[in-house]
């Protein structure tokens, strides 16, 4: 039986659970009426998406479990550039989300081969 570490369970319980939560915001963002832009619930949708494809791969402990973290960590910088449109936000927050993906991909990558 594979055995789970701490980490890799609560790393991909949390993806799952923040993917089904964009699902549902993107659900929750659906035009009601014909003027407006279905832009950010499909962004939601996907970003949901990822999430949970991410959460799974983590805790099958697959090798694309890595790269999917990182573009999952990539599509936050999105809503950030909307937030703050002169761009003062997205340096400051590509830097602090470059620090996150490389702490997530040592660990996924070291749980991996700990496991092999």
């Amino acid at each position: 039986m594979l055995r789970k570490t701490v980490g890799t369970s609560l790393l991909a319980g949390v993806l799952f659970v923040v993917g089904l939560a964009g699902i549902g915001a993107s659900w929750a963002t659906w035009p009601r009426t014909p003027a407006t832009s279905p832009l950010m619930a499909l962004f939601a949708l996907t970003w949901g998406c990822t999430y949970v494809v991410t959460g799974i791969l983590t805790w099958c402990r697959s090798r694309f479990a890595a790269p999917s973290f990182i573009a999952a960590i990539g599509l936050l910088l999105f809503p950030a550039r909307l937030v703050v449109p002169s761009g003062q936000l997205v340096v400051p927050s590509l830097l602090v989300l470059t620090l996150i993906a490389f702490v997530g991909v040592r660990y996924l990558r070291e749980t991996r081969e700990s496991a092999a």
